[in-house]
């Protein structure tokens, strides 16, 4: 994982076509989301989470103790099979490449980073990397997304048939259309793939919790309503001609695996930099995975 410590400053990231409905009042000063985006997924063995896990949590205190200037957001599977991503930005592939050359040439930095490469390989099937490239023109109100305080992300990403992108275009367009329509004024976020995936979009919502998914389902029908009869068969019609598949999952954000700016901990303090001695007896969902220290920046 060592190659993809990256800054994911402003990481504003969330859906198109999703039917979720919330609203959220950015705690932080918005930035525009990365031109670039990566995706490192890793897929965990079966019945390996808590090793992987151990392992895993170690990585932002090596770069703490490096003083690395770059950071990462990392996240795990609720739904779907066992996996870990990591997600990291860049203005240009300049940028990711001025990253990949921090390490270069420190032979005892890379050696921190192998041991612990080499001991987490033990829980690992696979790594895969994606390149994915921002598209505005898809995306809707970016500036509402409060990144620090979503905990929970939906992940959807379309598979296209090959030449199909303007339909894709379509399909979103008409989404933004109806949740602007049923007073849903959702921000979200396109990407198009780049590398290590053709043909596919991907799309993220971020929550501040699951309850939004409930939302989303009270609001099913305002959303079918505004779409109208005739845009609901035009929309099924793009899908059929056009989509060969669709992954849509649920990811808790793990901050133990993450390593993110001081602006992150000190907008969700109890979230990114929760204390040992203040840890209940029975931790939730979401303190299960809170870092023992902060990361310092």
């Amino acid at each position: 994982m060592k190659k993809w410590f990256c800054s994911v400053a402003g990481l504003s990231l969330a859906v198109a076509g999703s039917l979720a409905a919330y609203a959220q009042a950015p705690a932080v000063s918005p930035v525009s989301p990365p031109n670039i985006l990566n995706i490192e997924t890793i897929n965990i063995k079966p019945y390996a989470d808590g090793p992987f896990d151990k392992v895993a949590s170690e990585y932002p205190a090596v770069s703490q103790q490096l003083k690395d200037p770059t950071h990462l957001l990392a996240m795990e599977a609720l739904t779907g099979a066992p996996r870990a991503i990591y997600l990291s930005g860049y203005d240009s592939f300049e940028a990711l490449q001025k990253s990949e050359e921090w390490l270069g040439g420190d032979a005892a930095t890379d050696a921190k980073f192998d041991a612990l490469d080499a001991r987490e390989a033990l829980y690992i099937s696979e790594v895969h990397h994606t390149l994915w490239h921002y598209r505005p023109d898809l995306s809707n109100n970016v500036a509402a997304a409060d990144i620090p305080h979503s905990h929970y992300w939906e992940v959807i990403v379309f598979h296209m048939r090959p030449g199909h992108d303007e339909q894709f275009e379509e399909m979103t367009k008409l989404y933004r259309d109806a949740n602007l329509k049923s007073g849903q004024n959702i921000p979200w976020s396109s990407y198009e793939g780049m590398m290590g995936v053709t043909d596919a979009y991907l799309v993220l919502i971020p929550m501040s919790s699951l309850k939004d998914e409930d939302s989303g389902l009270a609001h099913k029908k305002d959303f079918g309503a505004a779409l109208g009869e005739e845009g609901r068969n035009k929309l099924n019609k793009l899908s059929e001609q056009n989509v060969v598949s669709v992954e849509d999952n649920l990811w808790l954000v793990n901050p133990e695996w993450s390593y993110v700016e001081k602006s992150w901990i000190d907008a969700d303090p109890h979230y990114w930099a929760y204390e040992p001695a203040a840890k209940p007896a029975h931790k939730s969902a979401e303190a299960a995975h809170a870092p023992k220290a902060a990361p310092a920046q």
